[in-house]
């Protein structure tokens, strides 16, 4: 059956609604989603903003920069505003590094128990045993909250907020234990073409390994 100015039957309008709400009720589904649609798309690069608001506060610092991710293997962050600096983790290495005094410094990181960079490097199967899941639709899109099965310290409370038009996260906040907060906003994804994105540039003096 068509409505005048429908040009879908109306089963099938009530169908895709409903297979968007199971989608919204559904956290786990959220996140596979997302991975499915990086992992289709390749190395992908998008811009962000970072506010980082300490306990007791109701403002804080806000710096912006370019993302770069390869998931589940690479993740950088080139910061450009108020001050650049750069951060990329590639396997279980990561490096640090300032472009204006030519020094770094890297490091090992254990990425699987490193609260806050697993829930986008790790495999939902695997943070279904490290979290509880909770979903629900705002005006930015489905808003997933993870919360840690067993007390941590670094972490009392993520939450992601995907864009189920494109399957993109445009928004990551965290919560710590003494009530500090950190949101990332990232917009504008597009994909990678550049070679050498996730390798760590030679001209920089390293300390560490």
């Amino acid at each position: 059956m068509l409505f005048p100015g429908m040009k879908r039957p109306l089963l099938a309008l009530v169908g895709l609604f409903l297979a968007q709400l199971a989608s919204a009720q559904d956290p786990w589904g959220t996140l596979e989603g997302v991975r499915r649609s990086l992992a289709a798309a390749g190395p992908t690069g998008a811009q962000f903003a970072q506010v980082y608001v300490p306990a007791g506060f109701s403002s804080g610092e806000r710096e912006s920069g370019q993302l770069a991710f390869s998931l589940p293997d690479c993740l950088r962050w080139d910061y450009t505003d108020p001050f650049p600096k750069s951060f990329l983790l590639c396997g279980g290495v990561a490096h640090q590094w300032s472009p204006e005094d030519g020094t770094g410094q890297r490091f090992e990181v254990d990425r699987k128990n490193e609260p806050g960079l697993d829930l986008l490097l790790l495999s939902v199967a695997d943070l279904r045993g490290r979290y509880r899941a909770a979903s629900r639709e705002g005006e930015g899109g489905v808003a997933v909250t993870l919360t840690p099965l067993r007390p941590i310290e670094q972490l009392a409370e993520a939450t992601l907020v995907v864009d189920p038009a494109t399957q993109r996260i445009v928004e990551l906040s965290y919560r710590d234990r003494e009530g500090n907060r950190t949101r990332f906003e990232i917009r504008n994804y597009r994909t990678l073409r550049r070679r050498g994105q996730f390798s760590p540039p030679k001209d920089i003096r390293w300390e560490g390994r």
